[in-house]
C-alpha cells in the first residue's frame, strides 16, 4: 500500500525567522507540481490534499492570484488576525464550491 503524500508547513514566528516546509519526497513532488501548476494558472489558485503525520488528510491552498491592494492590507502569516480565507480569490473559490 502507497503512504500517503505527507507535508508540513510550519510559518516564520517573528520577523527575519526560520518557516519550514517538511514533507516525505512525494510530497514534495505532488507539491512541487502544484506549484508549477499554480504559478501558469489562469485561475490563479490550485488545491492538494496531503496528510500529517497522523494520516489524516488535510486541504492545501495554493494562491497566486491576489492584487496589489491585497498584498498590501494582508497580515503577516503570525498575526493573530491573518486569514487568507478572506482574499478575493479564495472567497470566490469558496462561493463557486457551494
Amino acid at each position: 500500500m502507497k503512504s500517503p503524500n505527507r507535508v508540513h508547513l510550519y510559518p516564520h514566528k517573528e520577523p527575519n525567522g526560520i518557516g519550514y516546509i517538511v514533507a516525505d519526497r512525494q510530497g514534495l513532488r505532488d507539491l512541487a507540481n502544484k506549484l508549477t501548476h499554480a504559478a501558469d494558472s489562469m485561475v490563479g489558485l490550485e488545491n492538494i490534499t496531503v496528510y500529517g503525520s497522523d494520516g489524516h488528510p488535510y486541504e492545501l491552498m495554493i494562491i497566486s492570484d491576489v492584487s496589489q491592494d491585497e498584498w498590501q492590507s494582508m497580515p503577516l502569516p503570525g498575526d493573530k488576525n491573518s486569514d487568507p480565507s478572506k482574499l478575493n480569490i479564495v472567497k470566490l473559490w469558496h462561493d463557486l464550491k457551494k
